[in-house]
């Protein structure tokens, strides 16, 4: 019989304004959440400025900066972008961006979706890494990525102004000055290589990042489908979301993996 499961939950804040570029970002975090070992810090929705792009426009750009802080000696999760990317359906999805002439591959948080009145339209849901010292260049210079295809038939560019980002930095600031002095967060952030499979490491991320509710739905699901996706759980939560996403991409033995270590966080 399904237990529930104790842990620290994030909240979403629903509903919340989406910024514009020539806001003056005085109220641009929608969230913090503090973990046993790093701060969350959510920045609200802005809707970036789109440069001159190559094969097509953007109808619409949603973004959102999510930065973690480690506030002990272990690793913090790293930061990232959350895209929701709309434009006129054609035959191909983007699958990269570029900044910093760095081109990183894209990770979807959602499956993408089409819809059609006089024209159709497609929405891809994605996220790409962005590390903390980028945040920091970009709270002085802003941030322009470039969204391509896999064979550059579409490229489409976008900045978010540096303000957004001195936001996020003003908070961890305020964050980081009620945080104990006996704990002191690392000069640098070391990487390390996970032993776990990228599903698995990213299921466990999600996981944590979800709701008490959220888990307990995610898990009640989990172990239905624990051989294999034959119902579907759907969901308006980001993290429950991705969480859902990235079980369904891991294997068997993974999602035995994954289950086992939500057993054992009870």
């Amino acid at each position: 019989m399904y237990k529930k499961i104790l842990g620290l939950s994030a909240v979403l804040l629903s509903g919340c304004s989406t910024l514009s570029s020539d806001d003056d970002f005085s109220d641009a975090i929608n969230e913090v959440t503090r973990k046993s070992n790093y701060i969350s810090i959510e920045a609200k929705d802005i809707t970036p400025v789109e440069n001159r792009s190559i094969g097509a426009n953007a109808l619409r750009n949603t973004s959102q900066l999510t930065a973690n802080y480690a506030i002990t000696a272990e690793v913090s999760p790293e930061s990232y972008l959350a895209v929701e990317l709309s434009y006129f359906k054609s035959s191909y999805e983007y699958s990269s961006v570029v900044f910093n002439d760095v081109e990183i591959e894209i990770t979807p948080y959602s499956p993408s979706t089409e819809s059609c009145s006089e024209h159709c339209t497609s929405t891809q849901y994605f996220t790409f890494p962005i590390d903390n010292e980028e945040i920091v260049s970009s709270a002085k210079t802003g941030l322009t990525y470039v969204v391509k295809t896999q064979n550059d038939l579409s490229k489409l560019s976008f900045t978010i102004p540096a303000g957004y980002f001195q936001a996020v930095l003003n908070e961890k600031t305020l964050q980081l000055e009620h945080t104990p002095s006996a704990v002191q967060q690392p000069a640098a952030e070391v990487k390390v290589e996970s032993k776990d499979s990228k599903p698995v490491e990213m299921s466990k991320y999600w996981f944590d990042e979800a709701t008490l509710d959220e888990q307990e739905q995610f898990t009640e699901w989990a172990f239905t489908n624990r051989k294999e996706i034959n119902t579907e759980l759907v969901s308006s939560s980001k993290e429950l979301e991705m969480l859902i996403y990235w079980y369904s991409k891991s294997s068997v033995t993974d999602k035995s993996n994954i289950l086992t270590w939500i057993i054992n966080k009870k």
